[in-house]
């Protein structure tokens, strides 16, 4: 498995911008429910393998540092950086997965709704022509519709005000017509940590997964990411219960 920290872990002061953005409320995704005429004619899924999420991260945005302007606020960000480093190779030396056991809880949930569910590790979209979106035109498979899903970001975060750190994952949903590549479902979920994101589904983590700083999470690593864990599964939950239309 491959994991990459992103801009949060490679530059400090790209981290506060994305702090920024979040609290802010400029982000935005997209929101497509159920086409539920579809959906009903839809027996054999093909699920796109899922990967390790690029984006994981401990981020404190109202961390001590911070109450010190500019300055304050890049000591925070190089913190956060070195601690997302360090648990990203906590990550890695103990070969814990994220994507699997979303891709476990995914196919089961499907599969007890009634569906045919086929895992395709082999095919995935390309980068389309706008150089943003994902390109489908390429995935070819034996079945009625395609599911793609995938991690935003992972961690945990402590938010301004807050006393302790908190489950933050994203996890994005998009079912296709395997014939005509149209869009019949496509969601962000956002698990525990409230982002200020347009058009996302909020989804409550389990309160036990709160740890009262990064010490914390490193001394309970392997609770801490099985919180992580549960919040994939929260959503491939709700990802089943909006496809469920039998």
């Amino acid at each position: 498995m491959s994991y990459n920290p992103a801009l949060i872990v490679k530059n400090s002061v790209v981290g506060g911008v994305l702090a920024m953005l979040l609290l802010s409320g400029c982000a935005s995704v997209q929101n497509i429910d159920a086409d539920k005429g579809a959906v009903g004619t839809t027996k054999r899924i093909a699920l796109l393998g899922i990967h390790e999420p690029r984006n994981v991260a401990i981020v404190n945005i109202g961390g001590a540092a911070g109450a010190f302007g500019l300055i304050g606020g890049l000591i925070q960000g190089d913190a956060n950086a070195s601690h997302s480093k360090d648990f990203v190779a906590k990550l890695k030396q103990q070969k814990v997965s994220l994507s699997e056991p979303l891709l476990e809880v995914v196919t089961q949930a499907l599969k007890n709704d009634g569906y045919e569910v086929t895992v395709v590790r082999d095919q995935k979209p390309k980068l389309a022509a706008d150089g943003k979106s994902d390109d489908y035109s390429n995935v070819h498979v034996d079945a009625d519709a395609i599911l793609s899903v995938w991690f935003g970001v992972a961690g945990y975060m402590s938010s301004p005000y807050s006393t302790h750190y908190e489950p933050w994952v994203a996890v994005n949903a998009r079912l296709l017509d395997a014939k005509t590549k149209r869009d019949i479902y496509r969601k962000t979920f956002c698990i525990g940590y409230k982002a200020k994101v347009e058009n996302a589904v909020f989804l409550p983590a389990d309160p036990k997964y709160r740890y009262k700083s990064f010490d914390d999470i490193m001394a309970n690593f392997s609770d801490a990411t099985a919180g992580l864990i549960d919040c994939g599964q929260i959503a491939a939950t709700q990802i089943a219960q909006d496809l469920k239309v039998r």
